[in-house]
């Protein structure tokens, strides 16, 4: 009993004697953060260029203030294209820094956003593009380099046997071409609607399915399958009743036709991004990725 007072007593002398101050924040080092997601049939690419922020207080009080994560204009940034990581660069272009784009409310500063925007075609190609952002104050430099991915191509169905007419399910086949990992399938009803003084607008319901992950990119075929019945009861949850307005599908604008099917690839980069952000399984994140791409087709019926 006695050991046992004595070895507590020896614990507590020695806890006594530690000091509890320390500092929580370490110094601060400056923090490029890159979010951006490169599509080759956008005619406008934009990438969302940060910095991380610490400092003594409430960290969401922080988040407020725009300067905390937005950049002044001291940033340059720019793309490159290569053919292979070890061969020259094909073509060297600037991205614009811009501000016009509002923000909705939330954790962080709003409206004001800062992004960098390009019109320069991205080639289709397989191409290697590199971001190279430099700080001019400080000479930091961030940079990231990914791989376009290949052409997608529909294998099934065909224009004569898209209908949603009788009850078994359909699937659906594309190749998703080369360097490219993960795909979503859109199915896109357009209809229009004209109110009763006389006025047409143009809409459309998107019916998502779950992405699939795969590896044999450019040499194997996605499937994805639809039970048609199910078509209708998305369109009747999410199209409302509106009394007096007048739906049809023989006026849609020029180039549209009432089923387009939509497939979406992206990298591995990508398919691990979402990942790791997305609060659950299944659909599309709708989230870009730090530096990626994706090959967006569509087919129209």
């Amino acid at each position: 009993m006695k050991k046992r007072i004595i070895f507590i007593l020896g614990f507590y002398g020695i806890f006594s004697s530690c000091s509890t101050d320390f500092e929580i924040n370490a110094p601060y080092k400056e923090t490029i953060v890159v979010y951006g997601l490169l599509n080759t049939l956008d005619t406008a690419q934009f990438i969302r260029i940060s910095k991380a922020y610490l400092g003594e207080g409430n960290a969401l009080v922080m988040a407020q203030e725009p300067d905390s994560i937005n950049y002044a204009d001291i940033l340059d940034v720019k793309m490159e294209r290569w053919q292979s990581e070890n061969g020259p660069v094909l073509e060297t272009f600037s991205l614009q820094r811009t501000d016009t784009i509002p923000k909705d409310e939330g954790i962080f500063a709003a409206p004001y956003q800062v992004y960098y925007r390009t019109n320069h075609p991205i080639s289709d190609d397989g191409s290697l593009y590199k971001l190279v952002v430099t700080n001019r104050s400080t000479g930091n430099i961030a940079s990231s380099i990914t791989r376009i991915v290949g052409d997608v191509f529909q294998g099934t169905p065909i224009a004569n046997n898209v209908d949603f007419a009788t009850r078994f399910f359909i699937t659906v086949r594309f190749t998703p071409g080369d360097n490219s990992n993960v795909a979503d399938m859109i199915i896109r009803f357009h209809y229009t609607e004209t109110d009763t003084l006389g006025n047409v607008t143009q809409h459309f319901v998107d019916w998502n399915f779950p992405e699939q992950a795969y590896s044999n990119a450019g040499s194997g075929e996605v499937e994805f399958k639809y039970f048609r019945p199910d078509f209708f009861e998305i369109l009747g949850n999410t199209i409302p009743h509106t009394p007096g307005v007048i739906r049809r599908l023989d006026n849609l604008a020029p180039g549209y036709k009432p089923i387009e099917f939509r497939f979406i690839v992206g990298s591995e980069d990508l398919y691990t991004y979402e990942q790791l952000t997305r609060p659950g399984s299944g659909g599309c994140s709708g989230q870009t990725t730090v530096y990626d791409h994706a090959k967006r087709c569509r087919a129209l019926y």
